[in-house]
């Protein structure tokens, strides 16, 4: 029966093309715009309603994280990349600032070489610095080293699974004393490509999923992650450019209080840029 289509004059058009949809021209843009504002509309309704259904008994706190990721290719085994990023909660408690230097060495085939994997290693070194409103401002150096796996990774779909070890000097910038902690995190991923499917001006959106899991194998003062549960939109703008939108539920302690049981919603835009 066909379809319509906008052409570029802003008309509806008659096709008769196995499309469900077609954009052309500058529209493209302005729909992907109108599309995207709808999605982060959604995510923070979605983020108001989820907060009000969680129950009283837990402390509840919802987050924005803003994160910088760049990197740049050494050659075709070494990568360097990394994050700079802000971070506050409601109630306004803290604020926490990060930067993340790291570096990733892609692992030959050794076995296995008609399979569509990838393995690495990773390792860096994070800095945070916490703004305690109500409390001693914290200061944290985190060693981490990490081993990746993508499999399947093809251009519709990548499934990753992350395994890390962190060393956590976690120090009170009052008197500089240092609590060591020690912590592993896995965390099993999913990336759907979409590549311009259902709709024309789709090409180049994907959807991230993941969880991730934490064992405190020593505990600090602060920021002791439990569970992390993030889905996202996200938008290669270019080899260069690509930009995210992830909203998730943690389970962590946020305070230094001895309180473990908070639920904390987070909204997470996330830039990266590959030099």
């Amino acid at each position: 029966m066909g379809v319509f289509y906008l052409g570029n004059n802003g008309d509806w058009k008659h096709s008769y093309r196995p499309t469900l949809i077609y954009f052309k021209g500058n529209n493209s843009i302005m729909t992907f715009k109108l599309f995207l504002f709808i999605a982060l509309t959604s995510f923070v309704l979605n983020f108001e309603i989820f907060s009000q259904d969680v129950t009283s008994d837990n402390i509840v706190t919802k987050q924005i994280w803003l994160d910088y990721n760049p990197s740049y290719k050494l050659n075709e085994a070494f990568n360097l990349y990394g994050d700079i990023g802000a971070r506050t909660v409601s109630p306004h408690e803290w604020n926490r600032y990060v930067i993340r230097p790291s570096i990733r060495y892609q692992l030959p085939k050794t076995i296995f070489s008609n399979l569509y994997y990838r393995s690495e290693l990773h390792g860096g070194i994070g800095f945070f610095f916490t703004n305690n409103l109500s409390d001693v401002n914290r200061f944290e150096i985190r060693p981490f080293q990490g081993y990746k796996i993508s499999w399947p990774n093809r251009p519709r779909i990548r499934i990753q699974h992350y395994l890390r070890l962190e060393e956590r000097f976690d120090i009170d910038a009052t008197n500089w004393v240092n609590t060591f902690g020690l912590r592993l995190r896995y965390q099993a991923a999913m990336v759907f490509f979409l590549k311009g499917d259902w709709l024309s001006f789709n090409n180049g959106i994907y959807l991230p999923v993941n969880v991730e899991l934490f064992w405190n194998l020593i505990g600090v003062k602060q920021f002791n992650d439990a569970v992390r549960v993030m889905f996202g939109l996200g938008r290669e703008f270019s080899p260069k450019w690509k930009g995210e939108v992830d909203i998730g539920y943690f389970y962590t302690r946020n305070t230094v209080e001895d309180v473990f049981a908070t639920n904390d919603l987070a909204l997470r835009i996330r830039v990266y840029y590959n030099f």
